[in-house]
């Protein structure tokens, strides 16, 4: 009995020695919520927004704070690693990747190539690959100084901005670097990743915490484009329609609005609250096609409309006008995609799952193969309700006129 408690005694030492051994104090942290790579005449250059704890507690005060909520700096190197190590020599606190929320990544990087971005992210157990990724457009490490109020730390404000999108727009996919991994290691090799813009990026005014004192702020960031990768290397851009067609091709719509004119001036807007798109190749000949089946509830949102929209002809009506819409933004989506010769939607993967010999024949020419393809788009739209109003609010006003 004696020999097993000194056993156990010399275990919970040994455990405690071992766990005290590597600490790492709080306070010699820098913990990141952003960080920028962008490249400059033959080395990368990597930006830091590292967390200033009291000041970030202090912004939300009446006073607006005296002190900036993040500290941004820049070191560079021949290779990731090197500029890392390289921030050492003006940086006393050690850096922590594991909160960082948003990877940027400036437009001469894209171009040049992400592989050893996702290498670094891969290889290093402190750096996650669930970061979100944004493409800037122009260099990385200027959006990374812009403050965003009524946020206090900038990168999670761009995460925040992605998921709001995703949620409410659908306008462009959220893409952690993982998932960027594996579509551009995969038989398709392509991935889209949204980009961020500003009309003010070289205005010094959203670098100081001044800002936080307007009611107006000039230039703010928004998102607009999609990068399109091939491989590790960013070859081209979608604009927003075309993107919002990638979104429906690749089942990542949630909520979105669908607004359709009429011949007569009459406007509709439909609210989407569920999706469901199956997209799929089918053999006709000697080649493929591509399928696309879509099954959507919406309700009616808004509606200048003078007819009685609770009658059966007008609901049908209303639900192939949504149709219409959402046919013609899946087209713009397929045209983007033929327009760069690119798979963004994963269809060779799906041939290589369910026709792996076809699929060696076909790899090596995949890119006329695509150019030849089709599309048969067949969409069902259900229509839930229609709101308070069995009219529009404009057939009511004509109504009082007569």
């Amino acid at each position: 009995m004696i020999r097993l408690q000194s056993i156990l005694i010399l275990l919970v030492v040994g455990l405690i020695t071992a766990g005290c051994g590597n600490r790492t104090e709080l306070n010699d942290l820098g913990i990141t919520t952003a960080t920028g790579f962008d490249r400059k005449n033959g080395k990368w250059i990597i930006t830091y927004q590292v967390i200033v704890p009291p000041a970030s507690s202090s912004i939300g005060s009446s006073s607006g704070g005296s002190q900036s909520p993040v500290n941004t700096f820049s070191s560079e190197g021949k290779t990731i690693r090197e500029a890392v190590a390289q921030s050492s020599v003006e940086n006393p606190k050690r850096l922590y990747f594991a909160h960082t929320h948003v990877v940027l990544i400036g437009e001469e990087a894209a171009r040049y190539g992400i592989a050893e971005i996702m290498d670094h992210y891969y290889r290093n157990i402190g750096a996650r690959e669930s970061a979100k990724l944004i493409i800037a457009d122009g260099q990385a490490k200027e959006y990374l100084k812009k403050l965003i109020p009524p946020e206090k730390q900038p990168g999670r404000a761009l995460s925040e901005i992605l998921e709001r999108n995703n949620e409410k727009g659908s306008y462009y996919p959220v893409m952690n670097i993982h998932e960027v991994g594996l579509k551009i290691t995969s038989d398709s090799g392509s991935a889209g990743i949204p980009g961020v813009t500003t009309d003010t990026l070289g205005d010094n005014k959203q670098s100081s915490i001044d800002i936080f004192k307007e009611t107006s702020i000039p230039g703010n960031l928004r998102l607009q484009g999609l990068s399109v990768f091939l491989k590790d290397k960013k070859i081209g851009m979608l604009n927003q329609k075309e993107s919002m067609g990638i979104t429906w091709l690749t089942d990542r719509v949630n909520w979105t609005n669908l607004t359709y004119k009429g011949a007569k001036g009459e406007v509709n807007s439909f609210l989407v609250r569920k999706a469901k798109v199956k997209v799929f190749p089918v053999k006709k000949g000697l080649h493929y096609a591509v399928q696309v089946d879509a099954k959507v509830d919406a309700e009616l949102d808004e509606s200048t409309s003078g007819e009685d929209i609770v009658r059966t002809h007008t609901i049908h009506e209303l639900q192939r006008q949504a149709e219409q819409v959402i046919q013609a933004q899946i087209l713009d989506g397929w045209r983007g995609n033929q327009r760069l010769h690119v798979d963004m939607l994963g269809i060779a993967n799906k041939i290589h799952q369910r026709h792996p010999k076809e699929w060696k024949v076909l790899k090596d020419n995949w890119s006329s193969e695509l150019a030849q393809m089709d599309i048969n788009i067949n969409v069902n739209v259900t229509l839930e309700r229609v709101g308070l109003l069995q009219g529009s609010f404009s057939k009511l006003l004509g109504e009082q006129k007569d």
